[in-house]
């Protein structure tokens, strides 16, 4: 009788509902108001608005909303390495993609040049359309040496470009021996900039002195002395300037008792501009371009200003201005080779290419239309046939040193390097006083075939070639000391 009642009494309880009481899940903490974070920031206290966001960061660590605005605020109070940190942070939590911009910016105040460029890259992926970070992605590509890339990037937003990215640009031309493109940006960053300042002028000089149009080069000589006395003296140009006025001008300092051999860039020019401002003249000298023109590449046509510069007086007696110096010749329709050329400066190369082979067309023996087609097809990739038409172009212009210049970048891509080799050394043949030849054969002598003592017989050659303080001089003499202290 126990046992049944035990079993009975165990029964009932299996049969009466089991409950289960689920514990409450307590609700998400609100995330902190932030506006008095803001108000800090926008009052000009961003170490205030640091504590505070960071403080809510303990709190929240994943809140995209808090790393963003900690990542602003420290960008404010200039601690630009973290701040790209935080905004990398707020992007892993899933912050917008449009951070990407303003991390890039820190990146780039940081110092971190390769780290903003993956950030513009990324973030133009999303905005291809934003022309200002695409200028800015430009910039930090020329910083880290793509200059291809630059150039692109620059070419997709030009009309909205500064004069000091029309600097750049020129300067990256310049460096790849594309003297017409870096002749054209060298004026636009004049045009654009408020007021003249040295460097666009220097650029200049530079591309006249390198195409040999010695009368724009002397005219820019003297406007660059009469407006900054003593700029040349610093820019590597000083040795060739005063070679190319002793040349040009010597019977002008013999008849004044002075021996140009003797005397600075400056003082060259300063006595030059000295003739030029004495009232022993009876005429006022007239320059040939009017003193303010809508035309003139200096100014902007809607708001005509007056020339800086008086004008300086020529080899021949009369005189150049500024504007002389950077006029070009006024085309009421622009030809084939023209428009290609225009095209090409702003990176639309294959449209450079058609208007190249038009130019073609119209002339088949123009060396410069054979030059622009193969300069078209290099930067579209396509190196065999810019090889083939660079050797039809020097073939119609065999003497041109500019156009086998072309030949021997596009050769160092496509030759191996003993026949690379054997091109440079019969380009040397051709040319023996081209520096930048010697300076090429030198190096790779130096660098690649290994074979030192050839180099520095290369390098002592250059030195003796080259203009006094002239920087490839400069780079040959540190190169020899290197080789000689092996």
């Amino acid at each position: 009788m126990t046992l049944g009642s035990i079993s009975l009494a165990l029964l009932a309880c299996s049969e009466e509902p089991v409950t289960t009481t689920t514990p409450s899940t307590p609700p998400s903490k609100p995330l902190p108001d932030l506006s008095d974070a803001l108000e800090k920031r926008v009052t000009g206290k961003p170490e205030e608005a640091v504590e505070l966001l960071r403080r809510h960061n303990k709190d929240f660590p994943d809140s995209p909303e808090i790393l963003t605005h900690l990542g602003r605020a420290l960008f404010d109070s200039e601690q630009f390495a973290e701040s790209a940190f935080r905004f990398d942070q707020a992007l892993s939590a899933g912050a917008r993609k449009e951070l990407l911009k303003e991390a890039a910016l820190a990146y780039l105040k940081a110092g971190d040049a390769g780290s903003a460029e993956s950030r513009y890259s990324g973030y133009l992926e999303q905005n291809p359309d934003d022309k200002e970070a695409r200028l800015a992605y430009g910039r930090v590509l020329a910083k880290t040496g793509k200059h291809t890339e630059a150039l692109n990037s620059f070419g997709m937003a030009t009309e909205h470009a500064t004069h000091e990215d029309c600097l750049i640009m020129a300067e990256l031309f310049f460096q790849k021996n594309l003297l017409v493109q870096a002749e054209h940006w060298y004026r636009e960053s004049a045009r654009k900039e408020d007021g003249i300042t040295p460097r666009p002028l220097l650029g200049l000089l530079r591309v006249k002195l390198a195409t040999g149009d010695e009368s724009s080069a002397e005219a820019l000589v003297l406007a660059i002395e009469k407006s900054n006395p003593g700029t040349i003296e610093g820019s590597g140009l000083s040795g060739e300037a005063a070679e190319l006025l002793r040349k040009r001008r010597g019977s002008d300092y013999s008849e004044r008792g002075l021996s140009p051999g003797e005397m600075t860039i400056s003082e060259l020019a300063s006595a030059l501009l000295s003739v030029a401002s004495s009232p022993a003249t009876e005429e006022p000298v007239v320059s040939r371009a009017p003193k303010t023109s809508p035309a003139s590449p200096l100014e902007p046509s809607d708001n005509p200003k007056p020339q800086p510069t008086e004008p300086i007086p020529g080899p021949t007696g009369d005189s150049l201005s500024l504007a002389d110096a950077f006029a070009s010749p006024v085309r009421e329709e622009l030809d084939h080779l023209e428009q290609g050329r225009a095209a090409f400066v702003t990176g639309n190369y294959t449209s450079a290419l058609l208007s190249a082979r038009k130019a073609i067309k119209d002339n088949p023996e123009s060396s410069d239309a054979w030059r622009l087609s193969s300069q078209s097809h290099f930067q579209l990739g396509e190196v065999r046939e810019a090889e083939m038409t660079i050797l039809e172009a020097i073939r119609h212009n065999p003497d041109d040193l500019q156009t086998y210049m072309e030949y021997l970048r596009i050769a160092r891509e496509t030759l191996p390097g003993p026949r690379y080799l054997n091109e440079l050394e019969k380009a040397l043949e051709r040319f023996p006083d081209s520096t930048e030849i010697l300076w090429q054969l030198a190096r790779r002598y130096h660098l690649v075939e290994r074979m030192p003592v050839t180099a520095g017989i290369l390098y002592r050659k250059l030195i003796e070639k080259a203009p006094e303080g002239s920087v490839i001089g400069q780079q040959a003499e540190m190169e020899l000391l290197k080789i000689q202290n092996l």
